[in-house]
């Protein structure tokens, strides 16, 4: 009877043995081996991740992440920022190999790729590991178990969002099995590291580039101080908005300078329209309509870097009605193409690039974007008919804090060897005076460092 009862209990006890031993698994130091040789990937379209393949400085990622950006940069998770170029593409497999600097890399351990001869252990329900820079967030890990093994492709429930696109999947024992490419809700997906392992099978891809270095130094990146939460109050309270102060027309783009205390003013207001219980009203007049908002609505919603301490330049293109010829305007409106009765809306320019000279120098952006954007109306009887590109650029307040004459140019895609419009700053202009008082505090206010 004991004997039987002994038995019972092992029988029971094995299967949570089992499940207790991968639970404990210590994926704190799986994280802390491979997270150096992770990293972000900045564009002027949007960002990415990647990781070191290589100790000459070789870096994986998706090809969609770096398509036909004109800034390319790599941030490390150590805070060290640089320049890279493109070694290898191949858009069929959305695989690409960046290059920096190989001294930049000096002491990193490069991930390991997965061998052809162990492609056998990837099988449905073993435990992965996604590390990347999904959204705002940097150098995050996520894990899960595939679901699905396909030829050129895994699925699982690993959490993937945008910006992890390019970051390494790895099993337990921290080797790369997947470059993390894609998610749907709570379905992570990955391509397989084949045609990586192609590309770093190629002497010639190593010979030509192995000895491309771009330039070591450190770019700027945003500042770990974060802006003063009392300091953001007291300005609420003692200052108006004056959101003129805010903007400048540049010939047919509107330029919004975005700043910490230009949301919170905004967001001030916004938080009233609530009921005294917090509650937002119903109907028409609830305040997350975006019917009619203003470009730093729809950055704010976008990123949860509201407290930066950063200068955001959002460049827009004008829009209007469509430019018809006389012709057109002779035609019968029920003869005319399009929905009758409707104004067609279209840009009226397409961004390019974006500059900002201090008394005659060159200001570098922390970064340079450019976005496309569709038109939006709240007019029943407007409709949008095309879109354009708009611009982000993102610098430091110190650049706006000195200097007496600041020369702003707009460069317009349609004729890209020319200034669009160029507009001359001084010390006295609203704008200037506004970011001046944006970015200084009183004497002996904290400054909180982001986490």
């Amino acid at each position: 009877m004991k004997t039987a009862a002994a038995l019972l209990i092992v029988v029971c006890a094995f299967p949570a043995l089992i499940f207790g031993q991968a639970v404990v698994f210590d994926y704190s130091k799986l994280y802390e081996a491979i997270s150096p040789a992770v990293v972000q990937i900045t564009t002027d379209d949007g960002s990415g991740s990647g990781f070191l393949i290589t100790p000459f400085g070789h870096i994986a990622t998706n090809y969609h992440v770096i398509r036909n950006s004109r800034y390319l940069a790599v941030q490390f998770p150590d805070g060290r920022k640089v320049r890279a170029v493109v070694a290898a593409a191949n858009p069929h497999y959305d695989m690409a190999v960046l290059k920096v600097n190989s001294a930049v890399v000096e002491g990193i351990q490069p991930l390991r790729v997965m061998a052809e001869d162990q492609e056998a252990t990837v099988k449905v329900g073993i435990p992965v590991v996604a590390i990347g820079s999904p959204l705002n967030q940097k150098f995050l890990m996520t894990q899960g178990i595939l679901s699905k093994v396909e030829e050129t492709t895994v699925l699982g429930d690993f959490l993937l969002q945008s910006g992890n696109s390019g970051g390494p999947l790895v099993n337990t024992d921290g080797i790369v099995l997947a470059v993390n490419t894609f998610g749907e809700g709570t379905i992570g997906g990955a391509i397989r590291v084949g045609a990586l392992r192609e590309f770093l099978s190629s002497p010639e891809l190593l010979a030509e580039s192995i000895f491309t270095e771009p330039a070591p130094e450190q770019l700027r990146s945003v500042s770990s101080v974060r802006y003063p939460v009392d300091v953001l109050n007291q300005k609420i309270q003692a200052e108006p908005l004056e959101i003129d102060a805010y903007k400048l027309k540049a010939g047919d783009f509107l330029i919004t300078a975005i700043t910490p205390v230009l949301i919170a003013k905004l967001q001030s207001p916004h938080d009233k329209r609530r009921t005294p219980h917090g509650e937002p009203r119903q109907g028409n007049q609830r305040p997350d309509s975006n019917a009619g908002e203003e470009p730093y609505y729809e950055w704010h919603r976008a990123t949860e870097q509201s407290l930066d301490f950063a200068v955001t330049f959002d460049v827009r293109p004008a829009s209007g009605p469509i430019k018809r010829s006389v012709a057109w305007h002779m035609i019968p409106p029920p003869l005319r193409f399009g929905k009758a009765g409707q104004t067609e809306l279209e840009f009226k320019a397409d961004f390019l690039e974006f500059r900002i000279y201090r008394d005659g120098e060159l200001l570098d952006p922390i970064m340079p974007g450019r976005m496309v954007v569709q038109g939006r109306t709240d007019r029943k009887n407007h409709r949008f008919v095309d879109y354009a590109y708009a611009g982000s650029y993102v610098y430091s307040p110190e650049d706006f804090l000195t200097g007496n004459e600041f020369r702003i140019q707009v460069i317009d895609t349609r004729t890209p060897d020319l200034v669009h419009k160029e507009l001359i700053l001084t010390v006295d202009s609203k704008l200037i005076k506004q970011l001046r008082s944006d970015f200084t505090f009183v004497p002996g206010m904290l400054i909180t460092r982001a986490p």
